[in-house]
């Protein structure tokens, strides 16, 4: 009987580990979105947008999985991935910004049933106000 659980116990870790890192993830694309709509339209050119948007993701994950305070960027190796874009003439003729954020967790790895990693990808996309 302690197999099965251990088992449980650490399938029931797993799906806690990706139900935060699905919240966490929604969060950290919402927050990144809703700065990029607020900020002035030359903030929203080049890197300087994604690297603030990948600085807020970072902040936003922080106490997931396989993240905490070893990743300091968004590119490389890391776990977090971070793709904002601005468009000048978007919904209704709105300029939008649209930030997308990936995230992947690492699994615990049991033969047979399941990957090692959880790749979660969500994207926001706000109207710019200026």
């Amino acid at each position: 009987m302690l197999p099965w659980l251990v088992i449980s116990f650490l399938a029931v870790l797993d799906f806690g580990f990706c139900a935060y890192g699905l919240i966490a993830t929604e969060d950290a694309a919402r927050i990144g979105a809703a700065w990029g709509a607020a900020a002035s339209a030359n903030a929203l050119s080049g890197t300087t947008f994604t690297n603030k948007v990948c600085t807020y993701a970072i902040g936003e994950l922080q106490y997931a999985p396989n993240v905490g305070t070893t990743v300091t960027t968004c590119t490389g190796t890391s776990p977090i991935r971070v793709t904002a874009t601005y468009n000048s003439s978007g919904a209704d003729t709105l300029p939008t910004v649209t930030v997308t954020v990936t995230y992947t967790v690492n699994l615990l790895a049991y033969p047979e049933v399941s990957q090692a990693n959880l790749s979660i990808q969500r994207s926001v996309q706000l109207p710019v106000r200026n």
